[in-house]
C-alpha cells in the first residue's frame, strides 16, 4: 500500500509539471502568433520614392477629369496594400485640399499603383499644383508601412486644365504683313489668334515675340484686350515691323501666345507656333533714327609742349527708334582717341572723320545717355605763329553734325605763361550758345601772346623739384634701419584651416542663394526651404565664429598677414555693399522708378564690383595656401 500511494503521488507531480509546461508553451505560441505577422508585414512592401503623374481626359473634351499619381512600390511579400495620396501644393506652398486612395493586391516585385485626384477640386482651388503633400503605404490591416512627403510633380499643372474654361485658344493662327503707308515695306506683322469663347466677357491676347530658324529673337509682346461673345473669334495683334528689320530676324515662329481673363488670370497658352507664311526681315519697315543733342561741353587745352587736347561731353536723348550706336564727328588729323561712358571705355570704329560708337546698352525711345570723346589734334593744323610771341588758334565746333544742339559750352585753356589778347566771335575764354543749328557759323579764332621761354622754364622747375625729392630719398635710404621686430610663426595647419573654412563659408553662401532662387521659382516647398535654410544658417554661424578666431591669430603674426586680413575685410565690405545695392536697384526697377537702360548699367557696375571683391579674396586665399 505504501508503494501505491507513493506512486500515485509521483504521477500527480508529473501531471502538474506537464500542465505548467503546456501553459507556458501556449502562452509563447500566442505571442508568436501576434508578433510574427507584424514583423513579417513590416518588410512586406516599401515605397521606392519614384512617382509618375499625368492629367487624364476620360471623355476627350480637352479637360482633365483627374490628376493621376502613379506610386512605385517595392513588394517583397505578395499581399493586399493601400496607397493614400493626400493634398497638393502650388509653387507658393498654398494647399489644394484633394485626396484619394487605392487598395489593391500586389505580387512581389516593383509595382506601380495609380491614385486619381479629382480634377474639379483642383479647378475650384484656382491653384496650380506642383507638389504632392504626402503619400502613405498601408497593409491590409491598415498599419502604416512607409510614407513620403513633399514630392515634386514632373511639372506645373494649370488649374484651368481641370475645368470648363470661359475661353481658350484653338491653336489656329493667321498672319499678314501690313504696309500702312504704301512705301513697299511692312509696317506691322499682323497675327490673328483664334479664340473659342464659352462665356461672353472681355479677354486679352498676348503674343510674346518671334524668332527665326536660328533662334534669333525679336523680344517684346503685343497685347489686344477686347469683348468677345460666345463662339469662335479671331483677335488680331500687331508686331512692329521696324523691330523685325532692326534685329535682322526673318520670323518663322511665334514664341508664345497667352489668353487672359479680366482678372489677368491665364486661361490658355500656346508655345512655339509656326507662322503660316514665310517672311524675310528685309520686307519690313526701316527704323527712324533720330538723336537730340541736349548739351555738348567742349574743352580745348593747350599745353606747354605745344599739343592741343580736346575733351567733349555729349548728352543725348533718343527721340526715334531704339539705338545701339551713335555717330560723332571729329577734326581732320585727330589722334589718341578716348571714348567712354560713365562706366568705362566703349568700342568704336572710324571712317572719313566720323566715329561710330557702340553703346554699352540699347537706348530706348526718350532715354538719355552721356558719351565722352577725347582726342588730340595737330598743332600745325590749328595754331599759327607771328613775331615769335604772337599766336593764333583757329577751330570749329560743329563737324559733321546734322541736328540742333540745345546747349553748347566751350572753354579754352592757354598754356602756362600765355596772355589772352582777343577772340572772334568769342569775347572770353569760355562761352555758352543755345539752340545751335548746322547753319550757324561756329568757326572761331583766339589770339594770345606766349614766350617760348615758359615752354622750357616750366619743365625746368619740375626737374628741380624731382632732383630735390631724389636727394631726400637717397638720404633716408642710406640712414640706418631699425631692426625688424620678430615675427610670430603661424602653424601651417592654422593657415590651412582658415582657407578651408573660408571656402566652406563661400559654398554655404552660394547654397543659400541657390535655395532662395529655387523658392522664388517655386521649385521647393516653403516648409522645406525653411528647414534647409535654418540648417545652413547654423553652419554659417559656426564657420564664421571659427574664421573670426583664426583671423585674429593670423593678424598677430606680423604686418604681412595683418595686411592680408585687412584686404579680405575691405573686399567683404565692398562685396556686401554691392549685393545690397543690387537688391535695392532691382526693387526700384520692379517699381518702375528707373529706366531699363539705367537698370542694366547699374547691374553691370554692381556685378563688376562683386567680381573685383571676389577676385581680391581669392588672391589672398591663394597666397595663404602657398
Amino acid at each position: 500500500m505504501v508503494f501505491h500511494v507513493k506512486n500515485a503521488h509521483t504521477h500527480k507531480k508529473i501531471l502538474t509539471k506537464m500542465m505548467i509546461s503546456l501553459l507556458i508553451i501556449s502562452t509563447l505560441l500566442f505571442f508568436l502568433v501576434q508578433v510574427s505577422p507584424v514583423s513579417a508585414q513590416d518588410e512586406a512592401a516599401s515605397l521606392t520614392g519614384t512617382i509618375y503623374d499625368g492629367g487624364v481626359d476620360i471623355d476627350n473634351d480637352g479637360i482633365y477629369d483627374s490628376l493621376d499619381i502613379g506610386v512605385e512600390v517595392n513588394v517583397t511579400t505578395a499581399g493586399t496594400f493601400k496607397i493614400k495620396v493626400s493634398g497638393l501644393y502650388d509653387s507658393s506652398s498654398n494647399t489644394i485640399a484633394v485626396s484619394n486612395q487605392n487598395s489593391t493586391t500586389l505580387d512581389a516585385g516593383i509595382q506601380v499603383v495609380y491614385v486619381s485626384l479629382n480634377g474639379t477640386s483642383i479647378y475650384t482651388s484656382e491653384l496650380n499644383p506642383v507638389t504632392v503633400s504626402s503619400i502613405t503605404l498601408y497593409d491590409e490591416s491598415d498599419h502604416s508601412l512607409d510614407s513620403l512627403s513633399d514630392i515634386s510633380l514632373s511639372g506645373e499643372y494649370y488649374y484651368f486644365n481641370f475645368g470648363l474654361l470661359p475661353a481658350s485658344l484653338t491653336g489656329t493662327i493667321y498672319d499678314e504683313g501690313v504696309d500702312t503707308d504704301g512705301d513697299g515695306y511692312f509696317d506691322y506683322l499682323n497675327l490673328g489668334v483664334e479664340v473659342n469663347v464659352t462665356t461672353a466677357a472681355t479677354y486679352t491676347v498676348d503674343a510674346g515675340g518671334v524668332y527665326d530658324a536660328a533662334i534669333n529673337y525679336v523680344s517684346g509682346s503685343v497685347v489686344n484686350s477686347t469683348y468677345l461673345d460666345v463662339g469662335i473669334h479671331v483677335v488680331y495683334v500687331a508686331i512692329n515691323g521696324t523691330e523685325i528689320y532692326a534685329e535682322t530676324v526673318s520670323p518663322t515662329t511665334i514664341a508664345s501666345i497667352y489668353l487672359y481673363d479680366e482678372s489677368n488670370k491665364t486661361l490658355s497658352d500656346l508655345n512655339d507656333i509656326t507662322l503660316p507664311t514665310t517672311y524675310i526681315y528685309d520686307e519690313f519697315q526701316r527704323p527712324n533714327i533720330e538723336i537730340e543733342f541736349n548739351e555738348i561741353e567742349r574743352k580745348i587745352i593747350l599745353d606747354q609742349v605745344g599739343s592741343i587736347y580736346v575733351t567733349n561731353a555729349y548728352r543725348i536723348t533718343n527721340i526715334g527708334f531704339w539705338i545701339s550706336t551713335i555717330e560723332l564727328g571729329f577734326p581732320e588729323g585727330a589722334y589718341d582717341f578716348e571714348v567712354r561712358d560713365e562706366m568705362g571705355t566703349l568700342a568704336t570704329s572710324t571712317e572719313n572723320n566720323v566715329m561710330t560708337v557702340t553703346l554699352r546698352d540699347v537706348i530706348d525711345t526718350n532715354e538719355t545717355e552721356t558719351v565722352y570723346l577725347n582726342y588730340r589734334i595737330p598743332r600745325s593744323n590749328h595754331i599759327s605763329q607771328q613775331n615769335g610771341i604772337d599766336y593764333n588758334l583757329h577751330f570749329t565746333f560743329y563737324e559733321q553734325f546734322n541736328s540742333t544742339i540745345g546747349k553748347l559750352t566751350v572753354s579754352i585753356t592757354l598754356p602756362k605763361g600765355a596772355k589772352f589778347q582777343s577772340s572772334t566771335p568769342l569775347e572770353t575764354m569760355s562761352c555758352t550758345f543755345s539752340d545751335v543749328t548746322p547753319s550757324d557759323d561756329l568757326n572761331f579764332e583766339v589770339n594770345y601772346k606766349y614766350n617760348v621761354f615758359w615752354g622750357s622754364f616750366y619743365p625746368t622747375i619740375w626737374m628741380g623739384i624731382l632732383a630735390v625729392a631724389a636727394s631726400a630719398v637717397t638720404f633716408f635710404w642710406k640712414a640706418p634701419k631699425p631692426s625688424a621686430s620678430p615675427r610670430i610663426q603661424i602653424p601651417p595647419k592654422d593657415l590651412k584651416s582658415f582657407v578651408d573654412s573660408y571656402e566652406e563659408k563661400t559654398r554655404i553662401r552660394s547654397e543659400l542663394e541657390s535655395l532662395e532662387e529655387r523658392l522664388r521659382k517655386g521649385k521647393i516647398p516653403r516648409r522645406r526651404f525653411k528647414v534647409r535654410k535654418k540648417m545652413l544658417d547654423g553652419r554659417l554661424s559656426t564657420v564664421s565664429r571659427n574664421l573670426s578666431s583664426l583671423r585674429e591669430t593670423i593678424r598677430a603674426a606680423g604686418s604681412k598677414y595683418a595686411n592680408m586680413m585687412r584686404q579680405i575685410e575691405v573686399a567683404e565690405t565692398n562685396l556686401e555693399g554691392a549685393e545690397r545695392d543690387m537688391q535695392r536697384v532691382k526693387t526700384r526697377y520692379r517699381r518702375g522708378e528707373i529706366s531699363k537702360g539705367a537698370y542694366g548699367k547699374l547691374l553691370e557696375e554692381y556685378n563688376h564690383r562683386i567680381e573685383e571683391a571676389e577676385a581680391t579674396i581669392d588672391g589672398v586665399l591663394l597666397r595663404l595656401r602657398e
